[in-house]
């Protein structure tokens, strides 16, 4: 027997009622956590997206494919939200920054951070120029730079002291920087390595006792040295790898890891990695 008019529309008001009340318990829930910091699954290359109190979003790197990136973008980033307000490349690899020309296309941005490092890399010039077409602010980032939000969210970059021009030493001159919330501490170390680790040290910054360690370059060799480790003595470490890559990461690293009793997360074995925080910080995948 057909419904009558009003009963369509009382179940249609029914079900929307649901919808709505499944929207609103959404929010409350993303309320919860006035900081989460995602890293993104996105293969073989970085993507760290940091949302605050749900209302601003920075995106370090972008990993090296523009559908892998969207992808992940799409199930972290807060519903209808279409800004994400500052965009850092740590520097110009292209399992960093492919992703961000995807990501210059959709999305409103306030600013653009890199290390002022020159490439020839075509796609690098693209998205440069998508950035300067859509009008986004493009500044260069060294260290001492600080970026402030609020009462309890201080960014403070620690690298590179210089901008280096050259085409070679892109690892060395990766932006590392350190995330401080309430007392909770992150790293975020790009592709830095070796060098890069021991100027930061001698340089005497801020990078002891971390909460979150980004492990530098995929958990390559030729980062996380001993000296680092024992200066930043990470309570978690976050890899982003891609599986069957390089060989990353490397299993001298993660012993190394393990020695000093962090807890290792990746995310060739569990995806995307998201940690939440109010007073204190917790990963989930």
């Amino acid at each position: 027997m057909p419904l009558s008019l009003e009963k369509i529309s009382l179940t249609t008001l029914f079900l929307f009622s649901i919808l709505l009340g499944f929207f609103f318990l959404a929010e409350r829930k993303e309320e919860q956590w006035p900081l989460v910091v995602s890293f993104l699954d996105v293969g073989q290359g970085d993507a760290i997206l940091i949302n605050y109190q749900n209302k601003y979003q920075i995106l370090i790197d972008g990993g090296p494919d523009e559908r892998k990136l969207m992808r992940e973008l799409a199930k972290t980033m807060p519903l209808g939200d279409h800004q994400i307000e500052i965009i850092i490349s740590t520097h110009p690899d292209r399992d960093h920054f492919v992703g961000l020309l995807a990501v210059a296309k959709k999305y409103h941005s306030q600013a653009f951070f890199y290390n002022g490092q020159r490439t020839n890399d075509e796609l690098w010039q693209e998205l440069r120029q998508v950035l300067e077409r859509q009008r986004v602010s493009q500044y260069i980032l060294l260290e001492g730079s600080s970026l402030k939000i609020g009462q309890d969210f201080l960014l403070n970059f620690f690298n590179p002291d210089k901008v280096d021009k050259g085409l070679q030493a892109k690892n060395k001159n990766s932006i590392v920087a350190r995330l401080d919330y309430k007392q909770n501490s992150f790293l975020f170390t790009g592709d830095a390595d070796y060098d890069a680790e021991a100027d930061m040290i001698f340089d005497k910054e801020n990078i002891d006792d971390i909460d979150w360690l980004k492990v530098g370059h995929h958990g390559s060799q030729t980062s996380t040295s001993d000296f680092f480790l024992a200066r930043v003595k990470p309570k978690n470490a976050i890899i982003s790898v891609g599986k069957n890559n390089y060989g990353h990461p490397n299993p001298e690293v993660l012993e190394k890891l393990t020695k000093v009793g962090a807890h290792i997360f990746r995310t060739d074995k569990m995806g995307t990695v998201s940690i939440f925080c109010r007073q204190k910080c917790f990963a989930t995948k």
